[in-house]
């Protein structure tokens, strides 16, 4: 059965060890889950799209502490709907705050070598094995090496490469 966005993140939040009235995980951690565990192929914004919608329409989770954190707890109404969709999920990991999201997404576009290391929540981008001064300036790298053009007008570079990744099947890994 296929599932669509707010499904994916119930599954990420029940991977992630979330449950009503505890721990919340950063939307960077579900987002990861989503992408690498459950092999989703939706990016970033889309999925907060779904994140801010089960808040505010939903009620499938809440902001914690509070609106702008990043941060998402799953509600009793949440927790209900996860595990009557998908059953008893064992936890994968444990929730993590944006200070513990460290994952790096690695492949090639053309023959540029491209590692995206997220530390902390904050990325930091390699063009064949070389540090870029900011994912901005990678993403005019990239477009110089490979003769890809990337749309960044709207969205952070981090984020555009990041979907990137997504979209040409890095290998991604949870840990720095």
């Amino acid at each position: 059965m296929k599932y669509g966005l707010e499904e994916q993140l119930l599954h990420a939040s029940l991977l992630c060890g979330l449950k009503p009235g505890k721990e919340a995980a950063h939307r960077l951690q579900l987002i990861f889950v989503c992408n690498f565990d459950l092999h989703s192929t939706n990016h970033q914004s889309d999925f907060q799209r779904a994140l801010e919608s089960g808040v505010d329409r939903n009620g499938m989770w809440e902001n914690w502490p509070d609106k702008g954190s990043g941060k998402y707890r799953i509600t009793n109404k949440g927790y209900e709907r996860a595990t009557s969709l998908l059953g008893d999920v064992q936890p994968k990991y444990s929730p993590a705050s944006k200070s513990r999201c460290n994952y790096t997404l690695e492949g090639h576009i053309g023959n540029v070598r491209v590692l995206i290391r997220t530390i902390a929540g904050e990325g930091e981008i390699y063009l064949d094995g070389k540090l870029c001064d900011s994912a901005k300036e990678g993403c005019r790298q990239l477009e110089r090496m490979s003769g890809i053009k990337l749309k960044t007008a709207g969205d952070s570079a981090v984020r555009v490469l990041y979907n990137l990744a997504i979209d040409n099947g890095f290998q991604m890994k949870w840990g720095v």
